[in-house]
């Protein structure tokens, strides 16, 4: 199929018809309408306003997400209006049907699942202020403020529902803290800027690198002097990109993207312009292995592979899954520290959300008994001497004067400093690099695994399967782009 063929049959398939509209559009009013009809009851200078995808007329076909934000003037107690919002939202999603439910983000909002026309509809009811664009008392302002500026600017609202598409079929769609992708209104705002679903990727595929900075607004040369102040500006952050949010020159609205999802997209961007499909949007899922096939796999794999399982708090994914990678960051460093050279780590969670797993991969399975430790030059301090004489009876001196010793190791075998944390209390754990709240959830449930008992915990769950399928075959964009991009620009 030629690029305009795809593109052709995607812009079809992502929109939705109009039995669908009507459905979705529908329900999305009725649910504005009856918390406005409540909140001019309440608060007369407060307004309702539907935010998101659907008001933005970018969402697609399947979209269950209904977003409705109280607007409230600024002279108002933040406690006022979220008790407000609270009990307006817990009337209208029992009206509809639905159970409420309080989530927190910055501060309380209503959240409950509501069923209409044979769809299940996830429903937010959220407070927020009335403010001046740029101007943010809580961090949910700046959302009418994006709602208007792309119903304002996207000339082509079927361009970012591909970008969307596509970004979802790579598996990078989506800024929580798990995807570390792109956010529906960062897709708007490249569609914006490019003009195009084809130019963003070409863009991508051509300039984009770590640090690169899109300027949707054209912020720079107003309130930045050039692209290097705004690279000086979120340093700290360490982007992957940085696109200035046109409602807040100070905020990067891909703050969240990580360059392993940078790269990603930049590949599949190059491969799809080189022979474009549709199974970029289709997607593609790492397979399940069975664990007679994971078995087989470590024991014959040229590596070791160490698994860690833990248990995990009740708590959302968004405040557990950064503990987990913390956790797993901090164990290679400790490990590296005695030696052990750590290939890569890798976490996974089961579907039921209740254990966690770090996977370990060494270059070998356990170090000589005996390391190499350098010592200092005879011309050093007297105490730094006197302490390697006191820790070692003897000794060689290295063709630069310094000294040097065979000593014992302490650990051979990662399992054996791993070992360490099974059955371990919580304080134990913390100091280990656990984020707190891991750290109490797995306080003397800790397991370490290798081998046979690695393969059974790994294949018990479809979520799990699925990680174990990644981590043994490779990333599944890889099915995607490899021969696209083996063959370069040759057709």
């Amino acid at each position: 199929m030629t690029l305009e063929d795809v593109l052709r049959e995607a812009r079809e398939r992502y929109t939705p018809d109009e039995d669908e509209r009507e459905l979705v559009e529908g329900f999305a009013e009725r649910v504005r309408d009856l918390v406005a009809e409540r909140l001019e009851e309440e608060c007369p200078d407060a307004r309702a306003e539907l935010i998101g995808s659907v008001a933005r007329d970018t969402w697609l076909p399947g979209a269950s997400d209904v977003d409705v934000f109280c607007v409230f003037p600024k002279d108002l107690d933040l406690d006022d209006i979220v008790e407000t919002t609270l009990r307006i939202g817990e009337e209208v999603i029992r009206e509809l049907g639905g159970e409420p439910r309080r989530e927190y983000a910055h501060h309380p909002y209503i959240s409950g699942d509501v069923e209409h026309g044979g769809r299940e509809f996830e429903v937010d009811i959220v407070p927020c202020y009335d403010t001046e664009p740029g101007e943010v008392i809580t961090p949910v302002d700046r959302t009418p403020h994006h709602n208007r500026y792309v119903k304002e600017h996207l000339e082509e609202p079927a361009e970012a529902r591909l970008l969307k598409a596509f970004t979802r079929g790579i598996g990078a769609y989506g800024a929580e803290v798990r995807v570390k992708g792109f956010s529906g209104y960062l897709c708007e705002l490249l569609v914006i800027h490019y003009g195009s679903f084809e130019d963003v990727l070409r863009a991508a595929a051509r300039e984009w690198r770590p640090g690169y900075v899109i300027d949707p607004a054209g912020f720079v040369g107003e309130e930045y002097s050039d692209y290097d102040e705004v690279r000086e500006q979120f340093e700290d952050q360490d982007p992957a990109l940085i696109v200035l949010d046109p409602v807040d020159p100070e905020r990067n609205v891909a703050a969240a993207l990580s360059k392993r999802q940078l790269t990603r997209f930049i590949l599949a961007a190059k491969a799809f312009l080189q022979e474009p499909s549709m199974r970029y949007f289709d997607g593609v899922e790492p397979p399940e292995v069975d664990r007679e096939e994971l078995e087989r796999w470590l024991r014959e794999y040229p590596a070791y592979v160490v698994g860690i399982e833990v248990t995990l708090p009740d708590e959302v994914e968004d405040i557990y899954w950064p503990q987990l990678e913390k956790t797993a960051r901090s164990l290679r460093n400790v490990l590296e520290n005695e030696g052990f050279e750590v290939r890569r780590w890798f976490v996974a969670r089961d579907s039921k959300e209740e254990r966690g797993y770090i996977l370990l991969e060494f270059e070998h399975k356990r170090l000589p008994e005996l390391e190499w430790r350098e010592g200092p030059p005879a011309w050093v301090r007297e105490d730094r001497v006197v302490g390697f004489f006191r820790a070692h009876d003897r000794f060689w001196v290295e063709e630069d004067g310094s000294l040097a010793t065979a000593a014992e190791r302490k650990f051979v075998r990662p399992e054996d400093l791993l070992g360490r944390l099974e059955g371990a209390d919580e304080h134990t754990l913390i100091s280990h690099g656990f984020g707190k709240d891991l750290a109490r959830a797995s306080a003397g449930k800790v397991r370490i695994l290798t081998g046979a008992e690695l393969a059974e915990a790994l294949t018990s769950d479809p979520e799990l399967r699925r990680a174990a399928g990644e981590f043994v075959h490779g990333d599944p964009l890889s099915e995607l782009v490899s021969e696209p991009l083996s063959r370069g620009g040759r057709r």
